[in-house]
Order: C-alpha cells, then sequence, then structure tokens
C-alpha cells in the first residue's frame, strides 16, 4: 500500500520540476511550463505529485519534515531545542530574526507548494484524453493542498502575499501582501472549492494519504475554529462525526497503536503524511529521485546513547501535565507511556532498562519513535506522521459547541477522549463553559504533544504568554507577543520591493 502511495507522490515528475523550486526569489518559474509538458494525463498526476512532495522534502523545509516539525513543538513549554542548530535554538528560546534560515525556508516551501499547485490548477484545462471527473479531482486535490499551504503561512507568518494565477512575467513576481482576512478568504474558497468537488469521500486502501472530500470538510472546520466562527466550525465537524457509519471515522482502541507503523492510515486518519523506505540512500541533497522517501525525525529526536541528535528534549512541565491524571485503574495515562520515556516501574526503551541507560531524571520522546529496536539504525524512519487525526475533529467539535454555550452536548465528544484513554469517569453535567474549555485544553494537550497543535492551540485561546512564562522553560524570559508570528524573512524583503515586514518586528 504505501509503495504505490509513495510511487505516486514522489517518483512521477519529481526530477522535472526540482529545478524550478531551487531558487524561489531568482528563476523564472515559466522554465517549467514548455511545450513538451502539461499534455497528458500522467503530466498532470505527475505535477500533483510534486505538489504533495513539498509537504515532505527536507531540502525544502517541508512542513511535515524535521525543520518545521521541531519549530512547532520547540517554542512551547513543552519542548526545547538542543543548541547545536543556532536557528532552531534561537526559536526556542524567542531569539530568532528575519534572517534565520529555518524559518526562511518554511516560507520558501510554502511558497513552492502553491507555485506547483496553480501549475496544476491553470493547466489542467488544456489536458486532453483525460476522464472528466478524473480531471475536475485533480484540480480539487491541488486547490485544497494550495489553501492548505496558506493555512500554514497564515498561522506562521500572518500576512502574506496571495499568489492564484500562474507568474508569467518579473513584474508578476513582486507582490504586496494582503491582509490576515484576505489570506483567511483565500483558505476558506479553496478548502470549499474542494469540498463541493467531485474528491472521493474515502480513497480505497492503495491510494490512503490522497486528500479526499472528508479531509477537506475538516480542514474547513479547522479555519472556521480558528477565526472563532464557532457555528461554521460545528457544521463542517457535525458532517464528519454524525455519519461515522458511512465515513468509517472512528478511534483506535489502544492509543499505542497509532504511533507503533502497524496501524497507520487507520479510521482514525484524517489527512496522514507518508513516509516509506522507497526510494534512494541519499537524505540530504542529491537529485530527487535518489533521495529517501523516509524521514530523519526518529533519528533526530533519539537520545545520544542510541546513536540519535537529541535535537528536541521534553520538559518536566510536559510530563507533570501527562501524569496529572491516572487511569481508572490507577495506571498512567496510556498516552503518557506513548509520547514520553521516563524512569518509571518497568520501564524500557530502545530495548534497555530506562534507568539504567539513560538515568534516572531523563525524559526522552516516545511518540513516533522507532523504541522498540535497540536503536534508529540507519537514520531513515517510515513513520507517518498525523496532520489531523479523528480525535483532534471531535475536541474541535467539542470546542465549537462549548463556545457556543451548548456545553452538555460537548460532554459525549470529550468523554469519547477521555474514555479512550481509560481514565476516571467524572461528572461533567451541569459545567459552565470554562470549565469545560479548562478540560478541552487539557486534553488536546495530552493528546496531541509532539504532533505540531500545541502553539496555536495556545495563541488562538489568548493564553500563550501565560503558559510560557508560567513554564519557566528555556528561555520564558525572551519572550513577548512579538514571537507569536514568525517575521517575513529577510532575503524576501531584500528581493521583492512591495514586501513590508510585519508590524511587531
Amino acid at each position: 500500500m504505501k509503495k504505490k502511495l509513495i510511487i505516486l507522490y514522489f517518483v512521477g515528475g519529481l526530477a522535472l520540476f526540482s529545478s524550478c523550486s531551487d531558487n524561489l526569489e531568482l528563476q523564472n518559474p515559466s522554465k517549467v511550463t514548455t511545450g513538451s509538458f502539461w499534455q497528458t494525463p500522467e503530466d498532470l498526476e505527475s505535477g500533483l505529485a510534486t505538489v504533495y512532495n513539498v509537504l515532505v522534502d527536507n531540502n525544502n523545509a517541508g512542513y511535515w519534515e524535521i525543520q518545521a516539525m521541531q519549530l512547532k513543538e520547540n517554542r512551547t513549554e513543552n519542548f526545547v531545542a538542543r543548541n547545536d542548530v543556532p536557528g532552531r535554538y534561537a526559536v526556542s528560546s524567542y531569539k530568532n530574526t528575519p534572517s534565520t534560515s529555518e524559518t526562511t525556508g518554511m516560507y520558501k516551501a510554502m511558497y513552492i507548494g502553491i507555485f506547483r499547485a496553480n501549475q496544476v490548477i491553470n493547466y489542467a484545462p488544456q489536458i486532453k484524453n483525460i476522464d472528466e471527473t478524473k480531471r475536475a479531482q485533480i484540480v480539487a486535490e491541488a486547490t485544497f493542498l494550495r489553501g492548505l499551504n496558506y493555512f500554514n503561512l497564515v498561522n506562521e507568518f500572518g500576512s502574506v502575499p496571495i499568489f492564484t494565477d500562474l507568474v508569467k512575467e518579473s513584474a508578476d513576481y513582486f507582490k504586496e501582501k494582503s491582509t490576515e482576512e484576505e489570506v483567511w478568504k483565500q483558505v476558506i474558497a479553496d478548502f470549499q472549492a474542494a469540498v463541493t468537488s467531485p474528491l472521493p469521500a474515502i480513497y480505497p486502501s492503495a491510494l490512503k494519504g490522497r486528500v479526499t472530500k472528508n479531509t477537506a470538510i475538516a480542514y474547513l472546520g479547522k479555519s472556521y475554529l480558528y477565526l472563532k466562527d464557532w457555528a461554521k466550525a460545528e457544521e463542517q465537524f457535525s458532517k464528519l462525526v454524525n455519519n461515522e457509519s458511512a465515513n468509517g471515522f472512528g478511534l483506535l482502541d489502544d492509543y499505542a497503536q497509532l504511533f507503533d507503523g502497524k496501524h497507520e492510515n487507520s479510521k482514525e486518519s484524517v489527512f496522514e503524511i507518508q513516509f516509506s523506505r522507497q526510494g534512494g540512500a541519499t537524505i540530504w541533497g542529491g537529485n530527487p529521485s535518489e533521495r529517501t522517501r523516509a524521514t530523519t525525525m526518529a533519528q533526530e529526536l533519539a537520545p545520544g546513547e542510541v546513536g540519535g541528535w537529541f535535537e528536541l528534549l521534553p520538559t518536566k512541565v510536559l510530563l507533570d501535565a501527562m501524569t496529572k491524571e491516572k487511569t481508572a485503574d490507577n495506571n498512567f495515562d496510556p498516552r503518557a507511556l506513548t509520547t514520553l520515556a521516563w524512569n518509571y516501574p518497568g520501564s524500557t526503551y530502545y530495548t534497555y532498562d530506562f534507568a539504567s541507560k539513560f538515568g534516572v531524571n531523563a525524559i526522552w520522546i516516545r511518540k513516533n519513535q522507532n523504541w522498540w529496536n535497540a536503536d534508529e539504525g540507519d537514520w531513515k524512519s517510515e513513520l507517518n506522521e498525523y496532520a489531523m487525526r479523528y480525535a483532534d475533529v471531535l475536541l474541535m467539535l467539542a470546542e465549537a459547541k462549548t463556545m457556543q454555550g451548548k456545553v452538555a452536548e460537548a460532554i459525549p465528544l470529550v468523554k469519547r477522549i477521555r474514555d479512550r484513554a481509560k481514565l476516571a469517569a467524572i461528572t461533567m453535567t451541569g459545567w459552565n463553559q470554562t470549565q469545560m474549555m479548562d478540560e478541552i485544553m487539557h486534553q488536546r494537550n495530552i493528546e496531541f504533544a509532539r504532533e505540531g497543535i500545541h502553539w496555536y492551540d495556545l495563541r488562538r485561546w489568548g493564553t500563550l504568554e501565560k503558559v510560557i512564562k508560567a513554564s519557566q522553560v528555556g528561555g520564558y524570559l525572551n519572550y513577548s507577543a512579538k514571537y507569536n508570528y514568525f517575521p517575513i524573512p529577510e532575503s524576501e524583503l531584500n528581493n521583492n520591493p512591495k514586501m513590508t515586514q510585519n508590524a511587531n518586528w
């Protein structure tokens, strides 16, 4: 199943498109659109493959590869960065600048994705001998992926330029920033287009990982939630939650199975980022066709004792949050045991007794690590990353209901999350909005730790400064609201005469 999907994503047309992405600011994107391309259905599929590829391209700071994944977590109270990579450490300690290469890479990667999506959307009408439904589906996938890149851009950088047409001459290359409101309108429009398209609600197992109508519905709901349009968010999430028998969504009974590599693309997967050991041996650099389709994320986060680079370190603050409440039978929350490794009775990690190998006070990441092996081996991990899980949909729907005063309707949704974690039953009947939101906030922190969601939750709840400063973690004394968003990269300011820096920077 993975092999077929990886071939779709990464092999088709990959080498052809690589040259245009190497220098976003200087090269003319129209070089790719020669008369020899954009002719056949295979060309269109290949073009779409390159849009997916940007999400995981290690050489271009893909949003679900090592750089961005670490930046999503290392600026929260839950993790800190090792200081050997200056840019990542700067973000973690709130000392990053417009010239920080890692945030510049993220910005560039997302515009590469937008550029490639616009190619697919604009050239799809000229493809001959293609089934019309298939054409519409490919355009819908590309439109969703464009919206996803804008969703990530507006959440990371705030106000940014919008491109929906092909860049045909140098004058088209330079645009002023649109307002955040305008960027969000583009996000909503792209996700709505995918929702109303002929995209299938579910793909067959061989094509798992591709965008579906249900993926678009979930992200449309998430966008409304971030905009605090609770009623519209509820409307979208309810389409999924009220139709589980048809769409097949649900929670796995065992939380640990989500991250064991044996239950990927399960009923809990709304949008899952695919990794595989298919492909070449090259990890960084080289021709795209020679690169591995695996991720080095597990190697990045493993302890030095097993050959890892320990680039993202869990904090005691996170461990305390995850062990605050035990299960009904007085065991640790399975989410704590799945997410973290620490010194508890019988703890083993990478086949070793934890305390003997790693020390009695150590805390390490277990989630999405190949911790059942003796080490991370040759650096190549094929453990998928979740862009969105169904547990997220349930808790976002609970939040949307709660914020409209429908606290009682949120109870069964939150209960599903608690029950899967085997927590003791609590009486939520009669809770007010504040009590329910406190529970939702806590459950989201525990449920999604290490999955790159927490920072954005804290920011939209308005609790970011309070949490960061109360944690006394890392560079908390350096934090100010300035760091809520990344600055526009210095290279973009230098190359685009119409670009202006974000207000706080």
